[in-house]
């Protein structure tokens, strides 16, 4: 048949001509004229994605909380759609996530989390806390299961998350991504001061934060930064979340 190259003729009808030497168009391509619709699936919706809101992130989350609440804020800094070639979900085959699922849901979200707590009058000295704790680089959910990421294995293109549970092994694998996807997430994450360590997986926060309000203080809070990215499915089932904890970003609270 040869190359051709489609001519719009009017703001529906197409036709083509052959641009290679001494060939022409199949007889459907030749037809005066052929139209093309587009139709759009009903069982899902696809909305904005603007992508990262790079100010939004800078700003970090408002510390307009005590350390009495139990829930805090969370705020989406940033929105995607995946397409489903990027993502190996291990209990289904290909065809049928082509289905249910052609567009993942990604976001990126922070908060703050508490790491330590404690109230006045337990042995504290005076007006000086002493924080001592380790905390954890990542930490990943697929499917409500608590995952290990295999940062740097890389197998046929896919970083897979395994059971933190059973241990290394095909049969504790539990989900896939592209390498595109999972260094994405990861660059995201070290060009704001995160780093991996797969060797260390655990961070030590150690320093001495001292009250300089006046009266007494009832209550004591040091948070950590956290920055989670979320996978959901388009029947807004939640297919991954993976928490990175920045621990170059501390914050303390008193009441």
């Amino acid at each position: 048949m040869g190359t051709v190259q489609i001519i719009q003729k009017k703001h529906h009808d197409f036709t083509t001509v052959s641009v290679a030497p001494g060939r022409i168009s199949s007889f459907l391509l030749r037809r005066q004229y052929w139209q093309v619709y587009t139709r759009s699936p009903h069982h899902y919706q696809l909305d904005e994605a603007p992508g990262l809101n790079s100010s939004l992130r800078g700003r970090l989350p408002e510390l307009n909380f005590s350390p009495s609440n139990l829930s805090l804020e969370t705020v989406v800094v940033g929105k995607w759609y995946c397409p489903f070639v990027f993502v190996k979900e291990c209990d289904g085959d290909l065809e049928e996530q082509m289905k249910k699922f052609m567009f993942y849901v990604v976001k990126l979200e922070q908060r703050w989390e508490k790491i330590v707590e404690c109230e006045n009058g337990e042995n504290r000295d005076g007006k000086v806390v002493y924080v001592d704790v380790l905390v954890e680089r990542d930490k990943a959910s697929a499917d409500e299961e608590e995952a290990v990421c295999d940062w740097g294995h890389v197998d046929n293109g896919v970083i897979w998350f395994r059971s933190a549970k059973n241990g290394e092994g095909e049969e504790a694998r539990l989900l896939g991504l592209s390498v595109l996807v999972a260094e994405r997430m990861r660059w995201e994450q070290e060009r704001v001061g995160w780093r991996i360590d797969e060797l260390q997986r655990q961070v030590k926060v150690k320093r001495i934060e001292e009250f300089e309000g006046h009266g007494e203080w009832r209550k004591f809070g040091c948070y950590v930064l956290v920055e989670r990215f979320v996978f959901k499915r388009m029947d807004e089932s939640v297919l991954l979340t993976h928490d990175f904890k920045h621990t170059n970003h501390i914050s303390c609270k008193w009441e």
